[in-house]
């Protein structure tokens, strides 16, 4: 992130807060525009009037003051007035320090009475509407916060930036409100919410009481007693048996879902019915489900304050409301009472808009930036595009002591619930382990299918493989991946059978959203030239002097005892054999042999005869980086390579003689019959799939899940000359490296 310019910090305001979980929260900087201080002590009026959000700054210590947090930057003063129009509308010096606190907490009130001694404005912070990846117990990176210099959204006793915002009509714009319509479409059909940890659909159970009551659903949401929202939304306890009597009368002949908190039936929390009470058309429904899911089933909802009243308006249903949560009197609702300051009739886009897209302000999580909601909406569809491993044990069989040093952190960050125990066995184990409920086991790609057939059918099996944006440095050299891929129908490499990547290329309908963040994420790998591994010398390479107006060919070498080429290259299974069929099928061509860096250091097998090489070669490239070497040719021969599939992200023809996953899309000239594939897709889609749907990525070495474009960012930041050569001192040199990577990957 940048530093502001020295001269200016002085000038800039900043956010003093008692709450050292405001304080300790990275992203908050980001999102407020501002230093974050903790302690109230040091905290100055300024000499201009104030906007809301302020300037995107950077960090210095000062005395006198509290203790600085959150020092880094995140966008410049224009970019935070375009992300949030509301500070937009003002005008003038951001130089006034705030104090912040959350929401309308009781903790806050040390806070409140400061700002209001010292004459300093007091923001009142909250999470967003569109809040988390997952959940805050998962993974408590944010997206979003809601930042409020008058009130707070859900306390409908004194008014809110957002509800005088929804009173005034000078920021609807008709660009604004169709950004709003295909953000909410995008909601419905990826059954987005705050939190985003549920299963995609229904449980089973659930979807088959549900269809065997033929009559009509009604919904009706619990909360829990002493939510704040209750109170501070001019609500009573005794409402919610009101709302299930009325919900009852008015739907005689209606199921009445009862949706009721989790903790509630967990016995940690009391909610505002008895389970215990039977009534043959109520249902009461406690698992996680996303609210879109459930919404879809009903037809009209009943709501005391909960968000779930505005989630069902997003979802086209009837919204009752018994409270007055903030999407209430605006004429969208039908409310049990009546809010005097509410005095214009909003449509659900400007409603949406208002409370999504300019009362809140969002964060992308992996680079503490400042974004849209469109980002955010990008982020979250990828996670729910693909079936994600789920375990709260996961079985990690046979694997390597080096790669026990940084799996953890993968099933971590990717499974949908928690993989609080890995526990690694060998692969004779399958066949005895206690399997628990909630259990997972994982192979490395086709390993050990023997031992994993005697698994129950209850208990699933995933394959993990290196991603395609792996490392800067070999995994044969001990360097840990930053991206894996898990597949629990194949794995993507072995073309003759199916896998999870190839049923969504061939099952997805993909929209311009996807197919923009895939180009958007092929222009950025293109720009920073980064590849797998990232070695060999940088620098640029003519080879068309040589060729003297000839086809340029590279012919890219490959690990010959590679799963790759044993599974998924049924006729040519040899970097020789491959070398012969493009010198038959191209004799006049001018061809470029680079070995695989793996069989250049010594790892691996696939070294080729001197007399192959004088026979079919014209030039032979070791040290040059692969993306130097695809910038200075014409065309690609592979087996498997994934230097295909960095070739048509460049452009360049491609030839396969196996089954790699990006043949049979129409982009390539293919050897091999495939015929499970045959669609029709453009780079930038299968650009999309394979990078931001099907692999996943981790930041080291904190180990943290990232997103594909702030991995591609990282590796070009630090991939400097990786150099491998062969020679006498090869082995010496792979021995430190090995040794370096180790003690990198072990440590915690």
């Amino acid at each position: 992130m940048n530093e502001p310019n020295p001269s200016t910090k002085q000038k800039l305001g900043r956010a003093f807060t008692n709450s050292r979980g405001i304080a300790g929260d990275n992203l908050l900087p980001a999102l407020l525009g501002r230093r974050i201080k903790y302690g109230l002590k040091g905290a100055e009026a300024g000499i201009g009037p104030e906007v809301g959000g302020g300037p995107e700054v950077g960090g210095d210590t000062e005395a006198g003051g509290g203790t600085d947090v959150g020092a880094n930057a995140a966008a410049s003063p224009t970019e935070s007035a375009k992300a949030n129009p509301i500070a937009q509308s003002k005008a003038g010096p951001h130089v006034e320090d705030v104090i912040i606190g959350w929401g309308q907490k009781d903790n806050t009130q040390k806070a409140r009475d400061y700002a209001a001694r010292k004459k300093l404005p007091y923001w009142r912070l909250e999470d967003g509407f569109l809040g988390y990846l997952s959940h805050p117990s998962l993974d408590k990176r944010r997206l979003s916060l809601v930042v409020d210099a008058s009130g707070i959204y859900y306390d409908a006793h004194s008014p809110s930036d957002l509800e005088n915002m929804l009173n005034r009509d000078n920021w609807i714009t008709p660009e604004l409100l169709a950004r709003a319509e295909a953000a909410m479409a995008r909601i419905r059909r990826w059954r987005l919410s705050k939190y985003n940890h549920a299963p995609f659909d229904l449980s089973a159970k659930l979807q088959e009481k549900l269809a065997a009551y033929k009559g009509p659903k009604v919904l009706l949401v619990d909360q829990t007693h002493g939510d704040k929202s209750i109170q501070d939304g001019m609500a009573s306890d005794d409402m919610f048996q009101t709302m299930l009597e009325d919900a009852l009368a008015e739907n005689p002949t209606a199921l009445v879902i009862v949706k009721v908190h989790p903790d509630v039936l967990a016995g940690t929390k009391r909610g505002h019915f008895s389970v215990s009470q039977s009534h043959d058309r109520i249902l009461y429904v406690a698992e996680e489900a996303t609210p879109q899911a459930l919404l879809e089933k009903v037809d009209q909802v009943y709501v005391v304050t909960s968000q779930m009243g505005l989630e069902g308006l997003i979802a086209g249903k009837k919204v009752t409301c018994y409270g007055l949560p903030f999407y209430a009197g605006w004429g969208l609702t039908h409310d049990k009472q009546l809010c005097e300051a509410r005095i214009a009739n909003r449509t659900l886009a400007e409603l949406f808009a208002a409370s999504y897209m300019l009362y809140t302000r969002y964060v992308d999580p992996f680079t503490g930036q400042r974004v849209e909601i469109e980002r955010i909406l990008d982020l979250l569809v990828a996670e729910r595009q693909m079936k994600r491993p789920k375990a709260t044990r996961v079985l990690a069989v046979g694997f390597s002591l080096w790669k026990r040093g940084f799996l953890p952190e993968f099933f971590h960050g990717f499974f949908r619930s928690p993989a609080r125990e890995t526990k690694f066995i060998a692969p004779t184990a399958t066949a005895t382990i206690d399997y628990r409920p909630g259990d997972s086991l994982v192979v490395w790609g086709r390993k050990h299918e023997a031992e994993t057939k005697g698994v129950p059918d209850h208990i699933p099996v995933w394959h993990m493989e290196d991603g395609f944006l792996r490392s800067v440095g070999l995994g044969s050299d001990l360097r840990r991946p930053s991206s894996l891929v898990f597949d629990q129908t194949g794995i993507y490499y072995d073309g003759p059978l199916p896998s999870d990547l190839e049923a969504f290329l061939a099952s997805h309908a993909f929209d311009h959203y996807d197919i923009e963040r895939g180009k958007a994420l092929r222009e950025q790998i293109l720009k920073a030239k980064v590849s797998k591994y990232n070695v060999g010398e940088k620098g640029g390479l003519d080879f068309k002097t040589r060729a003297t107006g000839r086809e340029i060919i590279l012919v890219p070498g490959q690990v010959e005892d590679d799963a790759s080429i044993l599974l998924g290259s049924p006729n040519v299974k040899t970097n020789a054999a491959l070398l012969a069929a493009v010198r038959d099928a191209a004799p006049d061509a001018y061809l470029i042999y680079k070995p695989h860096p793996d069989v250049v250091s010594g790892n691996r097998k696939g070294a080729v005869a001197q007399t192959v090489l004088d026979y079919c070669v014209n030039d032979l490239v070791i040290d040059a980086d692969i993306i130097d070497v695809l910038d200075a040719v014409d065309a690609v021969h592979t087996m498997t390579s994934l230097t295909g599939f960095e070739a048509l992200m460049r452009g360049k023809k491609v030839t396969t003689h196996g089954m790699p996953f990006y043949a049979g899309w129409g982009l390539t000239t293919d050897m091999c019959d495939l015929p499970r594939r045959g669609k029709s897709l453009s780079v930038d889609a299968l650009v999309y799939g394979v990078l931001c749907v099907y692999a996943r990525y981790v930041s080291w070495p904190g180990g943290t899940s990232t997103s594909p474009e702030a991995i591609v960012a990282e590796i070009a930041a630090s991939a400097k000359s990786s150099k491998i050569k062969g020679g006498p001192l090869a082995p010496i040199t792979r021995l430190g490296r090995k040794a370096l990577y180790l003690a990198q990957a072990l440590r915690r």
